[in-house]
């Protein structure tokens, strides 16, 4: 089967071609030190809200990435979001009100799989609200106050521990695009929220106040009634044999005031256990002697109970099953190893984890505890990070740097099976014109339908890219010269049947072609294909081939 290689590309104009520059990607920590400067960033992450959740009257969605969160608004952008989506978003930092956001220019949806995101657990506590600004959070309290306001619902929440002072508010405004009711909680009540944290001041001398912004009504969960687990009764034993050994000890009064301490450190370690989004496991003597929810949900399993008793060797590969020996027990800090890795779960899935352990003892014995965090987002951001320095913005096709990046490993195999390429270049007639007589918009749209053209008529096995201004490249796996005859009369049809109706310019375009046999460089085959493509513009319209 022979292998084919066609390059296109368009003549740059200057100005079309600064105008269409794209800005570097940075991340949210770096463009929220930009704030005050005027400066316009890009920045880049997944969408933690969707369009129309958070106000329904203006643009406005939350994006994170792995460093912060932060709020995209704009009056003029009209982009369909959805939680989940892998989104670049492009203007200047500003405050308003006393809340952070970057006022949008552009904002595009990057064309990448969706994904579950999980909210950051975060406690009862005003002054830790400040270090997850932006971001998706979830929260666990019980209600202390609800009402309304001029501007809408709200909710005062209070740390399930009595004895930990501190409130904060989750807050629905009167234009939030879904139907939420906070009148069906409770005083009392013990809720769970996710939502968005963002921050108003009234007024330049009103002190800062920091808030949650859930996204729908499923945000908010009431729980109705928990079933004691186990552990819970084990404690419960725990604590009687406890309160037994303390009245005959010193009366009646010391064992009530310590069993008390004891129901509470109980309860701030549970708590702890089940809110910590980490799996947590004990494993002694090839066993697991302890483990939380959140550890067996990473591993395919209902409740911690279904894991109690199985050994860790069934999920954990060869190479970091060192990780469970148990050494004498010192320091955590000091005998602590981390690895990345993954999992087998009981359904046989892959799970991308970041595993920590260290010695312990449980019941007097050693024993080695395992923290193990799901890093599946993690390392999606870093994966979409390296796509966008891939892929042009306006077009969604590879960009210079991707083709030469996907181009050279392609020459390489099919030099390696004997084929021989073709090189195409390509550019777009009259785009100059077409940005003379009817703006810039227009030039984007001539671009973006050529774009889609190729890629309608070409595999996914080829490679197509834009190349800069109106040029574009491509890379074609097989059919040699014979597709390549026949692709200036497809690539007329496929424009013809995207071009949007009603148009008032006419969008062509023209190509060059070059083969690529086993001595002649990449970089010279699209020389020659540019070439020829000037040629047959020369003799087309000559004196102006290269406009």
């Amino acid at each position: 089967m022979r292998r084919t290689i066609l390059a296109l590309t368009f003549s740059a104009w200057p100005l079309v071609a600064a105008a269409q520059k794209p800005r570097p990607v940075i991340s949210v920590a770096e463009a929220i030190k930009t704030l005050d400067t005027g400066d316009t960033v890009t920045v880049a992450g997944r969408a933690t809200t969707g369009t129309g959740q958070l106000q329904s009257t203006v643009f406005d969605v939350a994006l994170e990435d792995a460093t912060g969160g932060i709020r995209i608004f704009s009056r003029i952008l009209d982009v369909n979001v959805d939680v989940g989506d892998s989104v670049i978003a492009t203007g200047v930092v500003k405050t308003y009100r006393g809340n952070l956001e970057i006022i949008g220019s552009t904002m595009t949806v990057v064309p990448t799989p969706r994904v579950k995101l999980d909210p950051a657990p975060v406690a009862v506590d005003q002054k830790l609200l400040p270090t997850f600004a932006g971001r998706l959070v979830r929260v666990r309290g019980r209600v202390a106050g609800f009402g309304k306001s001029e501007g809408g619902q709200y909710l005062r929440l209070r740390d399930l521990n009595p004895e930990e002072a501190g409130t904060l508010t989750i807050w629905v405004p009167s234009n939030h695009g879904e139907p939420i009711d906070l009148s069906r909680v409770q005083y009392e009540d013990s809720v769970t929220v996710s939502g968005v944290i963002a921050s108003y001041r009234d007024n330049a001398d009103d002190p800062l106040v920091w808030q949650i912004i859930p996204r729908t009504r499923d945000d908010i969960s009431v729980p109705q009634g928990r079933k004691e687990t186990p552990v819970e009764w084990l404690y419960a034993a725990l604590a009687l044999s406890l309160l037994a050994a303390a009245w005959l000890y010193s009366g009646r009064y010391r064992a009530y005031t310590q069993l008390r301490a004891l129901r509470e450190t109980e309860a701030r370690y549970h708590q702890l256990l089940a809110l910590s989004p980490d799996a947590v496991i004990v494993h002694a003597d090839g066993q697991v002697r302890f483990a939380n929810l959140a550890a067996a949900r990473l591993l395919g399993m209902e409740t911690e109970e279904l894991l109690r008793g199985r050994t860790m060797y069934d999920f954990v590969p060869p190479e970091l099953r060192a990780l469970l020996d148990s050494p004498p027990a010192t320091p955590v800090d000091e005998r602590a190893q981390r690895q990345r890795g993954q999992l087998r779960s009981t359904t046989g899935r892959l799970v991308d984890v970041e595993l920590t352990a260290g010695p312990c003892l449980y019941f007097d014995k050693p024993a080695v505890v395992v923290l193990a965090r799901d890093i599946a987002q993690q390392l999606r951001y870093e994966r979409d990070l390296h796509a966008l320095a891939l892929v042009d913005e306006l077009t969604g096709l590879a960009n210079r740097r991707g083709f030469a990046f996907f181009a050279e490993a392609e020459v390489a195999r099919a030099r390696r099976e004997k084929h021989n390429p073709v090189v195409v270049f390509s550019d777009i007639d009259g785009l100059k014109a077409i940005n003379d007589q009817h703006g810039h918009a227009a030039g984007d749209l001539a671009i973006r339908v050529v774009a889609q053209a190729f890629k309608s008529i070409l595999r996914e096995s080829d490679i197509v890219a834009r190349w800069g201004g109106d040029e574009f490249v491509a890379l074609i796996g097989e059919g040699g010269e014979a597709v390549a005859t026949q692709l200036s009369s497809r690539l007329t049809g496929a424009i013809s049947a995207l071009r949007p109706p009603g148009l008032n310019f006419i969008i062509k375009a023209s190509l060059g072609v070059s083969s690529l046999d086993a001595s002649l460089p990449l970089n010279e085959a699209m020389e020659r294909a540019d070439a020829a493509l000037y040629t047959i513009k020369a003799e087309r319209e000559p004196g102006d081939a290269r406009r």
